[in-house]
């Protein structure tokens, strides 16, 4: 049951970190079947990340770092600056399956799921004209397709402007594409493309993942689903009972470090006069977005940071609220109230990367190798090493290496 203490909400904000979308593009929604073989692995002359010590199988032929699917690796290529970019789908052997063109700076895509039936899509971002704009007007346009053979799920369906997140979550950038100013955002279901919130509509858009949508509305933290009906509001959450103060009020903590993830970050502070004043933290807490049950408290000397697992599994680094002079790792998952595990790590931690099933920590010079099953430590080392870029679950692992010729490029390395 929720408590008798006033307990009011706050919108929250964070800090985008965008991906620029501009000019027209030419080729829409089209993609293109293909079937080229795997470049040859390179000769690499710099360090790898343990676990991963054999030769390179292959070369991944991205410009820039992909993402993983469960089967497919996605990315872009760029065979000069300021020339046509493509999006390709490689599978594990290295073979480009289909790729599809889009404007050089429509380079921001993401990776979800489809919660009607958990398929998985990648959603990209391209520029059209608009026939109802003027003649040199264009559109900004979000499509869906499947990464194992490039079919098109949905659209070409309008937004705003670039995925600016957590999740499917649209808005034009203001200014610098480095700023956290943007324009009116919009959240598309990832299943259809159609807009499940808008910021036109007198609410504030902060999360989504898999089709649910945290918003501030009417006065309260709401999380909805894909018909607008709220699945729970910060009235429904009970206040932790580490919390004195009478008058307390409850807002959307930091954002994830990747694309998004299943559970939220909420941040406690005093209630004050001024709602534009957020007050410093008394307490953090971890929800399960879907039905806002509490998954984790923290204390509120460490900032937590918050990273997307895979199979709704999110790792947690913080100070647990029953302990604050200790950093740990956590994992929680949407399928239960107890942390999967814990792993106390130093003050200096900072979480480096999630790729297939490790989970990536450095420390200073020292760095941890974690399964995200289990949180136990494959490997520990010394030294530099980038972490993979991203993995497939069994195999292989894509990292930026350095080759004998001083290239930096991608090399696919078997994993276990």
């Amino acid at each position: 049951m929720p408590s008798t203490k006033r307990l009011g909400a706050l919108a929250g904000v964070a800090v985008l970190f965008l991906s620029a979308c501009a000019g027209p593009g030419e080729n829409g929604s089209d993609t293109v079947p293909r079937d080229d073989p795997a470049p040859p692995p390179p000769e690499v002359s710099g360090p790898l990340p343990p676990p991963l010590r054999a030769d390179p199988l292959w070369a991944a032929p991205f410009s820039s770092e992909p993402k993983a699917t469960e089967s497919m690796f996605i990315g872009v290529v760029q065979e000069r600056e300021g020339g046509a970019v493509e999006f390709l789908g490689v599978d594990h052997t290295g073979r480009t399956r289909w790729s599809t063109e889009r404007d050089p700076e429509c380079t921001g895509f993401v990776i979800t799921r489809d919660p009607r039936d958990g398929s998985e899509l990648v959603v990209l971002l391209d520029k059209e004209k608009d026939p109802d704009g003027g003649f040199l007007a264009t559109r900004t346009t979000a499509s869906a397709f499947r990464p194992d053979d490039g079919e098109l799920v949905w659209g070409p369906a309008n937004v705003p402007g670039t995925l600016v997140g957590p999740g499917l979550v649209f808005a034009a950038i203001q200014g610098s594409v480095m700023s956290d100013h943007t324009g009116p955002k919009v959240a598309l279901h990832t299943g259809t493309g159609a807009v499940t919130a808008d910021e036109h509509e007198d609410e504030v858009i902060l999360h989504e993942y898999h089709g649910v949508v945290l918003v501030h509305r009417d006065e309260a933290l709401r999380a909805v689903d894909s018909t607008g009906a709220d699945l729970w509001d910060h009235t429904d959450l009970e206040i932790p009972e580490e919390l004195d103060a009478s008058d307390v009020r409850v807002g959307y903590g930091p954002r994830p470090a990747d694309d998004s993830a299943a559970a939220v970050t909420l941040v406690w502070s005093a209630a004050s006069g001024n709602e534009d004043d957020e007050g410093a933290p008394l307490l953090y807490t971890v929800h399960d977005l879907r039905t806002g049950d509490r998954l984790l408290t923290l204390a509120p000397d460490r900032r937590p940071r918050s990273l997307d697992l895979g199979h709704g599994r999110t790792a947690v680094l913080g100070a647990p609220a029953e302990d604050p002079d200790t950093s740990s790792v956590q994992a929680v998952t949407d399928e239960g109230h107890v942390p999967l595990w814990r792993h106390d790590v130093g003050q200096d931690t900072r979480m480096r990367g999630a790729a297939g099933a490790t989970l990536y920590l450095d420390d200073a010079d020292t760095h941890q190798a974690l399964d995200v099953r289990t949180g136990s430590v494959e490997q520990e080392w010394e030294g530099h090493a980038e972490p993979p870029a991203a993995a497939l679950e069994s195999g292989p692992a894509l990292v930026e290496v350095t080759t004998a010729d001083e290239s930096r490029v991608f090399a696919a390395l078997p994993v276990g």
